[in-house]
């Protein structure tokens, strides 16, 4: 059975924004993240979250580098209305109409790398950890006739219960175990435990997760 979302759950300009990266195929392995997937979650287990973020994030799954282009999601985006900048350290984002997008990635081994390259979409990535929780286990729905892809409540729960113990201020932590503690009432038991199963955690990272 089709997830499928109202024509109007998200913003005009937000919507576009899905719509493009919708129809350049980018949902067939990457997903849509942080707060806004509360929306989704909101419609679809009835779960209740007041939105406060205009950051807009993606989880890209990175290919091979030598990948050939496959669309040019600068080019899309830019072409939307949103203008496209350099941050800090060469991380690639986009800013429009109050909002700011980003596209992460996996981080593999340690912190050498400033920014992920993703030629396939010509764009450049923030390298963060654990990313892959959100990419291996997810679904899709449907939104005006395109298909999003968003990671699985129980992804989304255990991810945010190790973010929340590394970040640097209170406020973000807060904002983190509040979110965990919304979905705790749509949770599946068996596909938690399947979840933190798949992943290799280490000793410290387990802790985390125990805190």
């Amino acid at each position: 059975m089709t997830n499928q979302l109202p024509d109007n759950l998200f913003p005009n300009r937000v919507s576009d924004l899905l719509h493009a990266l919708s129809r350049a195929g980018f949902f067939e392995r990457s997903v849509v993240i942080g707060s806004w997937v509360m929306l989704i979650y909101q419609e679809l287990y009835n779960v209740r979250y007041i939105l406060r973020t205009l950051d807009v994030d993606f989880a890209v799954h990175i290919a091979h580098t030598k990948r050939k282009l496959r669309a040019d999601l600068k080019q899309l985006i830019t072409g939307i209305g949103f203008t496209d900048y350099l941050a800090a350290e060469g991380v690639q984002k986009f800013t429009g109409g109050g909002y700011e997008v980003e596209f992460i990635g996996q981080r593999s081994g340690g912190r050498d790398k400033a920014f992920l390259s993703a030629p396939e979409w010509n764009i450049t990535a923030t390298p963060l950890p654990f990313i892959n929780i959100l990419t291996d286990f997810s679904d899709v729905a449907e939104l005006n006739g395109l298909t999003i892809r968003f990671p699985v409540p129980e992804a989304f729960f255990l991810h945010k219960l190790i973010i929340a113990q590394k970040r640097l201020t209170d406020a973000k932590r807060d904002k983190d175990l509040e979110q965990c503690s919304v979905l705790m009432t749509c949770i599946n038991d068996k596909r938690l435990i399947q979840v933190s199963q798949a992943q290799r955690f280490s000793k410290e990272t387990r802790r985390h997760i125990t805190t």
